[in-house]
Formats: structure tokens, C-alpha cells, sequence
């Protein structure tokens, strides 16, 4: 509903910047309604993307408090229906960095768009010895 509501309130600025008079012939219409789609995907991208930033950034630097910044960006990820992922065995949604060893564990989280099932933020797994969240022989 968001999104919609975002195209809506675009498409009558698309129009005009088409240079459309008060009824526009149907080629200005779809031309101005797919701007106005595109224009509010693209802010929506950006803005989740920066959001997506800024939580793992709080979520990585927190330690002990990481249970604080949890609950603070929860609500607003949950608004904007962004997945914020924990759990390594979710591998295309991670990157390994550094390491060695059968196991994985956690940097940061990745985020991923629920409306589209995208990929915004890849997070971060360090490979370690021993148990951890990911068993042996899975791959991230």
C-alpha cells in the first residue's frame, strides 16, 4: 500500500512534467504513471538500503546491547518490509569474509526486501573452528 500510495501522489508531478494538458492523451497517462513507478521504487531502494546500512552498523558495534538496537530498528524494518537475516543458513544472503575452520559465525546480518525478495544487504560470516551456526560442509 505504500508504494502505491507513493505512485499516486507522483503521477499527477509526472504529468506535468510531461507537459500534459487537463486531459492527457493515454500515451502521456502510461508514460507518466510508469515515471512515477519507477521514480518510487528507486527512493524506496535507496532509502531501504541506507536503513539496511545504518542497522547493521548499530547491530555489529552493539555487543552486549545488541538486544537494545534490535528492538529500536525492529519496528521500522517491519514497516518498511525489510528482513532483517540471522541466521547463516540462509548462504546466498551471505558473504565470508575472513577465517578458517567447518563453521561460520555471524558479523552482520543481511537484509533482504520482502516485497521483492531482494537481496539489499549482504551480511557477513567469519569462518571459525568448531560449532557454530552453520554446520560443517554448508556453504555461504
Amino acid at each position: 500500500m505504500t508504494v502505491i500510495k507513493g505512485v499516486a501522489a507522483r503521477v499527477p508531478e509526472a504529468l506535468e512534467a510531461a507537459g500534459a494538458d487537463e486531459v492527457p492523451p493515454a500515451g502521456a497517462l502510461t508514460a507518466a504513471v510508469r515515471r512515477a513507478v519507477l521514480d518510487e521504487f528507486r527512493t524506496r531502494a535507496q532509502f531501504a538500503g541506507r536503513l539496511a546500512e545504518i542497522d547493521a552498523l548499530l547491530w555489529s558495534r552493539a555487543g552486549e546491547s545488541r538486544e537494545t538496537v534490535e528492538g529500536a530498528m525492529t519496528a521500522h524494518l517491519r514497516e518498511l518490509r525489510l528482513l532483517r537475516v540471522t541466521e547463516p543458513e540462509e548462504s546466498d544472503r551471505f558473504v565470508v569474509t575472513e577465517g578458517e575452520g567447518d563453521a561460520f559465525e555471524l558479523l552482520s546480518p543481511a537484509y533482504v526486501d520482502e516485497l521483492t525478495g531482494k537481496v539489499i544487504l549482504a551480511g557477513q560470516l567469519r569462518r571459525i573452528a568448531g560449532p557454530a551456526g552453520v554446520k560443517a560442509g554448508e556453504e555461504a
